[in-house]
């Protein structure tokens, strides 16, 4: 006579457990939702996100979800709006934006002056050619008839004159379809020498630079980006893809131009590719190059390409300019270029054959770079030297 009731109190015990199991099943997912949080990075693309939006909201995108940071640019994003669009020069609009945020800092004084400088005239994007006396060296726009497939858009600096001519004897050298850039503040620095003259003539000589009138600082790498998008859309609006790279990188360029070729067409309307890093913190150690407070930003940085080299699709120029009007300036382009993708709701796709950081001790031997697409650091000599050998046909690897 026990064993009915056994049976029915296992049933019950079954049945419950079964229960639990279903309640937590399915209330992961809503959790996971509600509590997305602020670490990593957002998931590879899916049909959705290969096109562009740009929501009224961009705190979800951004990873600013639950409770918000007292951080600075974590604040700032949380409630900015949009950027000021006063002209650089005007005493009010972006400058007086950048200090009521530095006022907002408690220990804004201890910070590095680099990192001063930039936070104060950070919202400050609008900024004239600097172009050289005469009528010579100005960079004409795309033609209708000759819209290039790939434009090469080099950040230099002015005093970087062995790195430019490199560049262009090798792999930057005139193609079908390739147009080369190089991307300058101006050759009138702090308290360095006046390089306006020579500038001046290698503008006038190959007509390739496009110079702003500002400070060529490390910091100011963003308004390289910012500024040649607006370019971009003004004056090349057809161009397929923009390749962002420094002067000591050394491109593969019919390497790189079989790859995009190849590429789907979803892929390549909102491509962002190079060497992808998608679990980079910020570096609280002072002194360092990419030294970042934790007054400044607190969380990790989205998934982004190296600044050393990475391709975009031309369309996404105007996208871009859009989104960085809404996304709080961040010191490091490469950083600031990820979140200004991930606020259009696209990531980045990583491509093994980008290597930014190529070892010191490695030499840059012509079969070891011979398959990847694009190899930096690299000094202007060892540049011409891995070109010659590689255009020779008796090359054996």
């Amino acid at each position: 006579m026990r064993c009915p009731k056994c049976l029915l109190c296992l049933s019950a015990l079954l049945t419950l457990l079964g229960l639990k199991v279903y309640i937590e099943w399915a209330s992961q997912p809503r959790l996971s939702k509600a509590y997305p949080g602020p670490q990593g990075s957002p998931p590879g693309p899916t049909p959705a996100s290969l096109e562009p939006t740009l929501p009224a909201n961009l705190s979800a995108r951004l990873g600013l979800t639950g409770l918000l940071p007292l951080a600075s640019w974590n604040q700032q994003q949380w409630r900015l709006e949009t950027l000021p669009s006063a002209d650089s020069t005007e005493a009010g609009g972006c400058q007086a934006w950048g200090a009521a945020a530095a006022a907002e800092i408690p220990d804004f004084a201890s910070y590095p002056e680099d990192l001063r400088h930039f936070l104060l005239s950070a919202a400050c994007r609008s900024f004239p050619r600097w172009l050289p006396a005469g009528s010579g060296g100005q960079v004409a726009s795309c033609s209708a008839s000759d819209v290039p497939y790939l434009l090469l858009a080099v950040k230099s600096e002015p005093g970087r004159f062995a790195e430019r001519q490199a560049v262009r004897e090798t792999w930057g050298r005139p193609a079908p379809g390739i147009r080369l850039l190089f991307l300058l503040g101006s050759p009138v620095g702090q308290g360095g020498p006046d390089l306006g003259p020579l500038v001046a003539w290698e503008s006038h000589r190959y007509s390739d630079l496009l110079l702003w009138d500002f400070f060529d600082v490390p910091f100011n790498q963003t308004l390289k980006d910012l500024l040649l998008m607006d370019w971009v859309g003004r004056h090349c609006p057809d161009v397929a893809f923009v390749l962002h790279a420094q002067d000591d990188a050394f491109v593969r360029i019919p390497a790189l131009l079989e790859h995009l070729r190849g590429l789907p067409p979803a892929w390549a309307r909102g491509l962002y590719l190079g060497e992808v890093f998608t679990q980079a913190k910020p570096l609280r150690k002072p002194g360092g190059p990419f030294y970042v407070p934790g007054s400044f930003f607190e969380g990790d940085y989205p998934a982004y390409a190296s600044g050393g080299g990475y391709v975009i699709a031309g369309r996404l120029a105007p996208w871009l300019l859009q989104a960085a009007a809404r996304v709080a300036p961040f010191p490091f382009n490469d950083v600031y270029t990820g979140l200004c993708v991930r606020a259009l709701g696209l990531v980045p796709r990583a491509h093994p054959d980008f290597h930014t950081a190529w070892p010191a001790d490695r030499t840059a031997e012509p079969c070891a770079v011979r398959d990847l697409l694009l190899v930096r650091p690299l000094s202007p000599q060892d540049s011409i030297r891995l070109w010659k050998h590689l255009q020779d046909p008796q090359l054996q690897c």
